[in-house]
Order: C-alpha cells, then sequence, then structure tokens
C-alpha cells in the first residue's frame, strides 16, 4: 500500500496569454526523500512550474499538495510561498559581502544561538562547505555558491527543496560535488527535491524519477533508465540523449532481429551504445563508411553510413571520413 505523497501538484495550469498554457493540466506527485528531475528545453515551461510549486504564484487551475494539507493560494497570502517550500533560483540571491557562514545564519536568525550555531555547522559539513566558510559569497566558485545557496535553502529543514537549473555553468568537478550534496542532504533530511534542468545527463545521473516536459505538459514519468530505455516517442527519445531513428523494415531487413525500441509509427529508436565500430571485419559485422568520430575520453563517437542510413555509434579508435569500417550489434 502506497504512502500519502509528501507533496503534490493536482492538474496544475498557468497561461500568461489567453490560450496560450505556459503549464498544461501537470500533476506530479512526490515521496519523502526523493530526487526528481524534470528535464525540457527552453520555453517548455520549466521555471513557471517551480513557481507554481512554490506556492509564489497562483495557478489558473489546480491545486497544490504539502503533506496531505492544500495550501492556499498565494494572492491570499501576506507573503507568498510556504516555510517549508524553499526554492534555490539560478542567480542564487546570495548576499555577496557576507561569508558563507553569516549567510546561512541569516536564514536562522530567529533561532536560539546554541541551536543555531550546531545547525550551521551542520549544514557547512553536509555541503562541503568548510573551507570557505568564511569567505565572502562574491569570492566563490559557482558550484561554492550553488552549495552554499542550498544550505541556507535546508537551514529551516524544508520539506520541499526546488533548483532552478542548478548544474548551469559549472565545471565537471563541481557538477560532481553538487549532485554528491543534493543527493545528501535529501537522505538526510528525508525532504523531497525537484530540479529542473535541460541536460539530459544531470536528469538521468541524479534522478530517482524524471519528467520530460514539453509544452507544459508532463509527456513522460519513469525512472531514468525508463525513460531512456523505452521513451514513448522520438521527442522523448531524443531529448534524452544521442539516438538513432530507423525504419522499422530497414532495421529487420539489414540487422535480422529485433532491435531497439518500437515507435508506432513503424520506426525503431535505437541507442547509439548498441552499435560498435571496428575496422575489421567479424563474423556478424556489416560493411559500412566512416563519416566522422568525436573523442569523449574512453571512446570514440562515430557517425557511420550503412546501406543509405546515417547510423551513430561507438568505437575504441578514431574513425577517418571515408573509411572503411565495420558495424557490430552490441
Amino acid at each position: 500500500m502506497l504512502s500519502t505523497p509528501l507533496f503534490e501538484l493536482r492538474h496544475i495550469s498557468k497561461a500568461y496569454q489567453p490560450d496560450q498554457p505556459v503549464v498544461d493540466q501537470l500533476s506530479l506527485d512526490l515521496q519523502a526523500g526523493e530526487i526528481f528531475g524534470l528535464l525540457g528545453e527552453s520555453g517548455a515551461g520549466k521555471s513557471t512550474l517551480l513557481q507554481l510549486a512554490a506556492n509564489l504564484i497562483n495557478p489558473d487551475a489546480g491545486e497544490v499538495w504539502l503533506e496531505g494539507e492544500k495550501l492556499p493560494m498565494p494572492s491570499g497570502l501576506l507573503i507568498p510561498g510556504h516555510p517549508d517550500i524553499k526554492i534555490v533560483h539560478q542567480d542564487y540571491q546570495l548576499s555577496a559581502n557576507l561569508s558563507v557562514r553569516e549567510n546561512i545564519r541569516y536564514a536562522l536568525r530567529y533561532y536560539e544561538k546554541n541551536y543555531r550555531d550546531v545547525r550551521i555547522e551542520e549544514l557547512l559539513e553536509l555541503c562541503q562547505l568548510q573551507e570557505v566558510a568564511e569567505r565572502p559569497t562574491k569570492l566563490l566558485s559557482g558550484g561554492e555558491k550553488q552549495r552554499t545557496a542550498i544550505a541556507r535553502a535546508l537551514a529551516e529543514e524544508a520539506r520541499i527543496l526546488l533548483l532552478d537549473e542548478p548544474f548551469a555553468n559549472l565545471d565537471l568537478p563541481n557538477n560532481r560535488r553538487l549532485a554528491e550534496t543534493i543527493r545528501n542532504s535529501v537522505a538526510q533530511t528525508g525532504a523531497a527535491c525537484i530540479f529542473v534542468t535541460h541536460h539530459a545527463m544531470d536528469a538521468l545521473g541524479l534522478s530517482q524519477r524524471m519528467g520530460i516536459l514539453q509544452a507544459g505538459r508532463l509527456v513522460q514519468v519513469g525512472t531514468p533508465q525508463e525513460i531512456y530505455q523505452n521513451p514513448i516517442n522520438a521527442y522523448v527519445a531524443t531529448l534524452s540523449g544521442e539516438v538513432n531513428i530507423l525504419p522499422k523494415k530497414w532495421v529487420a531487413q539489414k540487422m535480422g532481429k529485433k532491435l531497439g525500441h518500437q515507435l508506432p509509427d513503424n520506426r525503431v529508436l535505437i541507442r547509439p551504445e548498441k552499435f560498435f565500430i571496428h575496422t575489421e571485419a567479424t563474423q556478424a559485422s556489416l560493411a559500412a563508411k566512416g563519416l566522422w568520430s568525436v573523442f569523449e575520453g574512453s571512446r570514440y563517437r562515430v557517425g557511420v553510413e550503412l546501406d543509405g542510413q546515417n547510423l551513430l555509434g561507438y568505437s575504441s579508435k578514431s574513425i577517418e571520413a571515408g573509411q572503411d569500417v565495420f558495424l557490430s550489434i552490441v
């Protein structure tokens, strides 16, 4: 028997112009301790959805529920929002001349001093900020600013943490540190987290569940594995990673086996990792022509032409344009 969700959006809609919904009849629920990634292109409605989830703007229709209670409309509140729902914006909204410690302390200013001091130290450790605790936030890196903003949001033990493009403009080390911070903070506090992003790898790597947002609608929700391996259409497949979209009949004739994810329109979606490109023929390989290759560290991403179709696969070696190569199905 499923427990009552910690947080729910029920049939939420929002339009800024008549008949042009930015968020359209969207429903979503989260359990305590869950991290939900919302993947969508620019203009899909991600930021507006976070504003609605934070109870900062009125929906045109629908309801926001927290721990089994319906939240009042923001327009009826003296201060829009909810004390248990914290949103971290892309611009962090930190006090630039205050230190990391002082920014966190400000969020706890109404608490008793002993509790405040203990809580600050907990958050500095949780968000990996001990070494920069006394540094003004204007001197921090983007990743350090983001972790400071999350620490401040968690200071009052938020139940819902909303993150607007948390990985934007972060280098790889800071990206990984931030992902670890989000995992640890949600696990230790029992909060639920929604983060929005337009980068598939961030959503796939951090989410326990994720949703694909298109024109204000959630077109598919599932685990990262379900979204990646069984996308419901070509849009979801393309947004969630590299993909080959091929005629079903061509795949059956050329490869002689059921392969990839079948779509209702007689096309097949095949992820590039199913195709290994090499320079020597094997018993089951197919002859092809190399088009290009890009070095990605542990492997090369390779484009080839096979019987009139351009395919994407991977190789352990660089492939030149026009080179004779062979494709094996992994």
